[in-house]
This record gives structure tokens, C-alpha cells and sequence, in this order.
């Protein structure tokens, strides 16, 4: 496996799911619910690796040792940092020759200011080849908490891929006692489509809106809108699309129209 970083531009893949409304708004929708104090854990996070020292746990013929760091947003979380150590064994005694797997590890979910989550990488299924080695996906066991995620428990998956860089995937289930997780994503208002005429001559015109979001926990929440308010619109149609995500890391969008008209 190569030394290069491992990068992946992701957007925030998370647990609310969209559909649109009315006059093009569209809001986020949670998941199908889950018992009070469970999440259905989703998301994706933009993965870095880098190679370093094998920590003193590592069996002593691991062949590589990697510092995997993975960033982004996670619906009914927030924004969250996953660490953990990455190593391989190749051949026996866990694989017959030229073949390997991912060893057994341990690591930290860190969300931004409410907690962190300990997890358990198990030991990879299959025997596979050097080269796909690095994708190969483990299963992992939460295994308590810090903060608000005291207690924790739960099992899923981690999956890798490498298109746009690299990135890992998190399904599966997490458990806090007394814990209501936050699933619902902001609303939002003022997201309407308009016309707005101009001159014959005239081959844009300066367009302003207002798009709000509030939500149920955090209150108002910032919105991003492109193009922007208060920027030029060429004659037509132009597509405004905007997005809220609440401090849980649930996301809502809206896209409306504005259409440029020359008088007659």
C-alpha cells in the first residue's frame, strides 16, 4: 500500500433524506424512527492516513501500521472526528500465502463539544489480496462513552471506498440510556420562487431574498444560499439552492426559481 493520504471531498451523507414540495422547496426528512435512546448510525467521513510507528498492542509481524483519521458530519450526532491505528497481517496464521486481513483495533468517535464514543474494530472476514486490502470493510462494537454518550452501546459496519480520495461509511446502531438523539432537521422559510422584470436593454439585474431556518433544539440556524442575495441574475431562469444543517448534523435543502424578464 502507498504512503500518499488518503482524502475524500464528501458532502455531508447523513440519516435525513430529502424530498421536494410545493413550489420547488424541498425540507430534510428523518429516517424511520427508532426506540427512544437508539440512532441509526449513517454517514460518511472524508478519511486521512497516514503511515506510522506500530503501537506496542500491534502483533510484532503486523507488515503496516497507519494513523486513520476520519471527518465530517453524522446525522443525530454532529460534527464528529474518528482515530484510530490501521494494521494487516499477511499470510498464517490468519490467511493462506500472499493473502491478508485486517487485524482487530481499537478507536475514539469524537463529536464536537458533547462527547466521545469508544469503539472495537473486529478482525477482517475475508482473506483477500494485498491490494484490496486497504478497503477491506471490519465490523465494529461501541464500547461505552464519555459526555452525554455515557453508557453506549451498539455493533455495525465500517466500509472504505476511494473514489474522490477516500472515505469511510458508518452503519449500524448506537445506543445512550436516557439519551433522546436529535433526528429532525431544520425548517426552512421564505424559499419561494419570483419574477422580476428589468428594461429591454437591461441583460441582468441585482436579485435579493430571504431564506431563514429555526430548529427545534438550536433555535435559528445559518443558512447558505448560491447565488447568493444581493448578486446579479442574467436574463432567465436561475435555480437559487440552500442548505441548513442543525448542530446534530441533520440537513435540509431548498431550491426556487428566479426568472429574469425583459419588459416588452
Amino acid at each position: 500500500m502507498g504512503k500518499a493520504l488518503l482524502m475524500a471531498a464528501v458532502t455531508a451523507a447523513l440519516l435525513a433524506s430529502v424530498a421536494y414540495a410545493g413550489n420547488g422547496a424541498r425540507t430534510g426528512r428523518s429516517s424511520a424512527s427508532s426506540p427512544a435512546g437508539t440512532l441509526n448510525l449513517q454517514g460518511i467521513l472524508k478519511l486521512f492516513s497516514d503511515s506510522v510507528p506500530c503501537p506496542p498492542e500491534a502483533p510484532p509481524d503486523v507488515v503496516d501500521c497507519r494513523a486513520r483519521t476520519g471527518r465530517g458530519l453524522l446525522a443525530g450526532l454532529g460534527q464528529a472526528t474518528e482515530t484510530y491505528t490501521w494494521f494487516y497481517r499477511l499470510g498464517p496464521p490468519n490467511c493462506p500465502a500472499g493473502l491478508g486481513k485486517p487485524l482487530a483495533t481499537t478507536g475514539r468517535l469524537v463529536v464536537q463539544g458533547k462527547g466521545e464514543i469508544g469503539f472495537a474494530l473486529a478482525e477482517g472476514a475475508e482473506c483477500v489480496e494485498w491490494e484490496p486490502l486497504r478497503l477491506e470493510p471490519q465490523s465494529f462494537t461501541i464500547t461505552g462513552g464519555t459526555g452525554i454518550y455515557e453508557g453506549a452501546s451498539g455493533s455495525g459496519t465500517l466500509e472504505r471506498n476511494v473514489s474522490n480520495g477516500g472515505n469511510e461509511t458508518w452503519t449500524g446502531t448506537l445506543a445512550v440510556p436516557g439519551l433522546e438523539f436529535d433526528v429532525t432537521p431544520p425548517a426552512l422559510t421564505g424559499a419561494r420562487s419570483k419574477i422580476v422584470r428589468v428594461s429591454r436593454r437591461a441583460k441582468s439585474a441585482r436579485i435579493t431574498y430571504k431564506v431563514t431556518a429555526s430548529d427545534a433544539v438550536d433555535g435559528q440556524v445559518r443558512v447558505g444560499c448560491y447565488p447568493r442575495s444581493g448578486t446579479r441574475f442574467p436574463i432567465g431562469r436561475t435555480f437559487v439552492r440552500c442548505e441548513a444543517t442543525d448542530s446534530s448534523g441533520n440537513a435540509a435543502g431548498a431550491r426556487f426559481a428566479v426568472r429574469v424578464k425583459r419588459r416588452r
